[in-house]
């Protein structure tokens, strides 16, 4: 496996994590490979959660699974990829496309981000990557129609998937809003700071919970304090079993991106548990959000401000059976795990 790496974990990291997982208990041994970016900081997270998921491993099964991170022209990405049986590529790699090709290894690809438009040199590698992927999988319909309007036999929508949480907590337990994700201006943070400080909900029972961390730390900091806004609890950066937790303890989950948000992984972890949205009509967030989520106009304050009231005014049997209809067919979006490695067994045996 190669993929792109910040330095930082979230949703690829999540996905690799998982798929892993599940592979080295089918019995295989998998080298993941984390590709050095613009903008590359190693905060410690992404060792932290490879840590916590290895625990439970055997000596044997930690023994097939190596992992590091590399520079884009390392000679260890060519090496990897001669001497594996099979390449899976997160994100259009020009690099790990062209080794593939050299050695005549399966490549397959998941498409995480919806194509950009235009004639830059860049982009033009990206496509030609794409369309030299044995197998294609788009995170979601919005990336899948934005990359081929035509689509390939050779493609389709498999969602990246994390470990979801597991268990319910009884809806009269749960209080206030969560908000996982990276710190950063597109997914909504400023206007779900503003949005919160205009509704002057009770702090105790309707808390603005905020996981992550990002750019954006200190000009949160700042607005909690310069307003005065009660209520917002900021716990930093936490395990994938505390993330759970939180998870599964909130009333809503609030995902407010504004940028054609590609997926939306927090959505769908929130509906496994039965916590129902609140999200922006963004991209990919439509879909996992699920039919039953309480929408608001992506960048618009004042629409997300209606949401989160409309969720804090929510009579009790209304909230109960918006709960129970956020897991609604939500097994035909989350698709299994298996398809892989079936997949994957399949261009082996066939090459």
């Amino acid at each position: 496996m190669l993929a792109p790496c910040l330095g930082k974990f979230g949703g690829i990291e999540t996905f690799c994590l998982t798929l892993i997982e599940d592979l080295i208990h089918k019995g295989a041994s998998v080298c993941l490979l984390r590709k050095k970016v613009a903008g590359f900081l190693d905060d410690g997270s992404i060792q932290k959660n490879e840590n916590e998921i290895r625990s439970s491993w055997t000596e044997g099964e930690s023994k097939r699974f190596t992992s590091q991170f590399v520079s884009p022209r390392d000679a260890v990405i060519k090496s990897a990829i001669q001497e594996c049986d099979l390449v899976h590529l997160h994100n259009p790699m020009v690099g790990g496309v062209w080794h593939a090709k050299k050695f005549n290894k399966p490549c397959v690809m998941t498409i995480y981000n919806w194509r950009r438009t235009g004639i830059h040199p860049r982009l033009l590698a990206w496509r030609w990557a794409v369309s030299q992927a044995d197998r294609r999988w788009y995170i979601s319909e919005f990336v899948w129609d934005s990359w081929e309007k035509k689509r390939s036999h050779a493609s389709a929508r498999l969602p990246v998937v994390s470990k979801m949480p597991q268990g319910e907590t009884p809806t009269d337990k749960r209080k206030g809003f969560l908000f996982i994700g990276r710190w950063v201006p597109n997914k909504g943070i400023r206007i779900l700071l503003e949005a919160y400080a205009r509704l002057e909900a009770d702090p105790q029972e309707w808390p603005l919970t905020m996981l992550g961390d990002g750019p954006l730390r200190e000009e949160v900091l700042h607005t909690i304090q310069e307003k005065g806004i009660l209520g917002v609890q900021l716990p930093g950066f936490v395990s994938e079993s505390e993330r759970h937790r939180y998870t599964r303890e909130a009333k809503w989950m609030v995902t407010p991106p504004h940028t054609k948000e590609d997926l939306g992984l927090t959505p769908l972890e929130a509906r496994s548990v039965g916590v129902p949205c609140i999200a922006s009509s963004d991209g990919g967030v439509q879909e996992t959000a699920g039919p039953h989520a309480l929408f608001c106009r992506p960048g618009d304050v004042d629409s997300l401000v209606l949401s989160m009231r409309k969720g804090i005014q929510m009579e009790d049997s209304q909230y109960q059976e918006l709960s129970r209809l956020s897991k609604v067919d939500l097994d035909q979006y989350v698709r299994p795990l298996d398809e892989y490695a079936m997949e994957y067994l399949s261009l082996i045996r066939n090459r």
